[in-house]
Order: structure tokens, then sequence, then C-alpha cells
């Protein structure tokens, strides 16, 4: 029971601390997969009398899960995980037998947050355990049968985010059950503990970021220049009109927001004697310059389709992308930042 006083502590404690800080894990919904080495501890037996084993050094685990991540650092998943040891002696006398364990549990994590592509975690879980014993003893006296207890784990790792979709992790866990009671051979009922010490390599795929508000729009125009009648006016340069739409993170997709502003350029395209406009999209510093480049390239196809839909014609607009650079705030590299993430329409004459 100690060991699950432990487990349920960090959990706990990730939950309390979860509004302190924010993470870079990407925030939404998310699916993983890993592999990894489970050293079991020997197990004691309980079958009339207390016996000691022995199980095999290490086992594999194979685990899958799938959740949903917020920016404030509070992840939320089910996860299935499988192992299975065998037991190779009881008090020194040579056995056979093993015991397998198919796992539901539903965890919880707190990302911590530190400026870099690499998001230390803490968490823990619990569910059903579904244990299969086979045959663990020796000549005449053996367990054997299925069940279902409940597991426990605690949870501590890292995860590097390679680019806004995926990540790597690597972690430890300690995992227990209650003890498995089954049948004996002989007759009657007997239990085995059943515990081990983990390490799980593992990889994450995010579908996206969760929806946040756009900041507000950067509209800037310049107003004519008059001159004294009595003067005759110079000859001064066409100035350009610029717009400045924004998108969310590691998105292309048009807000309303946007989708109202890119309105109002088209409007002032028609009516401003404008011969050309310039779309330029921008990222913020998350993921790679190829990866950024990209998605620049399609912000600023997504608002030269828009500016089509509303009767501007395609050889009237230029489009590029340009990844990191150009950032409207300067920030280090791999720090997300909304400004950053923009399209910027100049229209000019």
């Amino acid at each position: 029971m100690k060991k699950l006083y432990v487990s349920l502590f960090a959990l706990t404690a990730a939950l309390v601390v979860a509004s302190a800080a924010h993470a870079d894990t990407t925030p939404g919904w998310y699916v993983g997969a890993g592999v990894g080495a489970a050293f079991p501890e020997n197990p004691t037996i309980h079958a009339g009398v207390k016996d000691d084993a022995k199980d095999r050094n290490t086992a594999l685990d194979l685990l899958g899960d799938g959740g949903y991540a917020w920016a404030n650092g509070l992840r939320l998943e089910g996860e299935f995980l499988h192992n299975q040891y065998d037991v190779k002696s009881i008090n020194g006398i040579p056995a056979n037998g093993h015991v397998t364990n198919d796992a539901l549990f539903a965890n919880g994590f707190y990302d911590i947050k530190t400026g870099t592509i690499f998001t230390p975690y803490v968490g823990a879980g619990i569910g059903p355990d579904f244990v299969r014993v086979g045959n663990v003893g020796t000549t005449g006296s053996a367990l054997k049968g299925n069940t279902v207890v409940g597991a426990y784990q605690g949870i501590a790792g890292v995860a590097a985010q390679l680019d806004p979709n995926w990540a790597v992790t690597a972690d430890y866990r300690y995992i227990s059950s209650f003890d498995p009671k089954v049948d004996m051979t002989r007759g009657g009922e007997g239990r085995i503990s059943n515990a081990s010490h983990n390490i799980i390599l593992g990889v994450r795929y995010s579908f996206g970021a969760e929806e946040t508000a756009a900041p507000a729009p950067m509209h800037t125009a310049v107003a004519p220049v008059v001159m004294p009648k009595a003067t005759p006016a110079p000859k001064v340069a066409p100035v350009a009109q610029n717009f400045t739409v924004f998108f969310d993170f590691n998105k292309s997709v048009l807000t309303p927001e946007a989708k109202h502003i890119i309105a109002a350029a088209a409007a002032q395209y028609k009516k401003g004697g404008y011969a050309k406009i310039t779309v330029t999209g921008h990222t913020d510093t998350v993921g790679t310059a190829s990866y950024n480049e990209k998605l620049s390239q399609r912000r600023a196809l997504a608002v030269e389709a828009e500016l089509k839909t509303l009767g501007i014609e395609t050889s009237h607009i230029k489009e590029m992308g340009v990844g990191k650079d150009g950032l409207l705030v300067p920030t280090a590299d791999g720090v997300r930042e909304a400004q950053n993430r923009r399209a910027e329409i100049v229209l000019a004459k």
C-alpha cells in the first residue's frame, strides 16, 4: 500500500501545480507507442506457506496510449501495457511458469516547461490488470489461472519535441498490482506478488494545437498628403498599405477574424487603384527550419486562395513563405509567440 500512496501522491502533485506554468508539449489530441525493458521484483508466493521466488532478469514491455494535452501542462491519457516474466526458481529449487500482465491505465501527467525542445514530466496511473499466472511452481505444486486485479504506476521522464507533431520520450515507471489470487494445482488458492521497475522509450504524434484566440488585427494605413492650393503639389511616391492576419499554433487554416481582415484588404485593393498584392507567410520558432518554411508557405497560399474567392486575379498576387525569418517579436529558437504566426498582406501601386 505504501507504494500505491507514493504513486497517487505523484499524480496529486501534478494536478496541484498544473496551473503554475505552461508546457512545451504540443497541445491537443495525441497517440503514442513504446517499447522497453521490465525488471521484475523477485515475487513472493503465498500458497499455504510463504515462498521466495526468483524471476528472469528482464522482460519486454509493449504499450500504446492516446490522450489530450492542455497548454497549461496537464495531460490525461488512456494506456494499454503488456509484459510477461518467467519464474526460474522457488526457495532455490528450479521452477517453471510465467506471469503475464495486460493492464489498462488511466494516467495523469504534468509537463514541465523548460523553454527548449526537452520537456520533463511526472505522472501516475491506475486501472485494471488482467493477470495470467501460468504454472508457476515446482513439480506437483503450482499456481495457475487468470484474474483481474487493481494496478497502479508512478512515472517520471522527459520528452523531446522534434517538431509540432512528433516527439520521442524516455521514462522510468514503477508498476505494481495487488497480489493476484489464483488456483493451486494441488487444490486451494494461492497468490503471488507482482511488481516491476521499467525503462520505456516511446514516440508520440500530436494531431494539432488546441484552438486559441487570434491576437488583435494589425491594420495600418497612411493618410494622404495634402498641400496648400497656392503651392503646386509635388509628386509623392505611392504608399503601400499593410494588413496582417494571424494563425493558431501549427495551423494554416484561416480564422473568421483572418477572413474579415482579408476581405478588408481585398476591398481596399479594388477601390484604391493598387496594382499588386504581396502575401508573405511567417511562423514562430518552434520546429525545424524546413518544417516552418513549408508551414509559412501554406499560410501564404491560404491567404491567396481567400483573395481569389473575393475576386482578385491570381496574376496580381505574389505569395511566399519565409519560415522563421522576419520575426515580428524576436525570440529564441523553440519559443511560441502568437504574433510571429502570421501572414502579411501588402498592397502596392
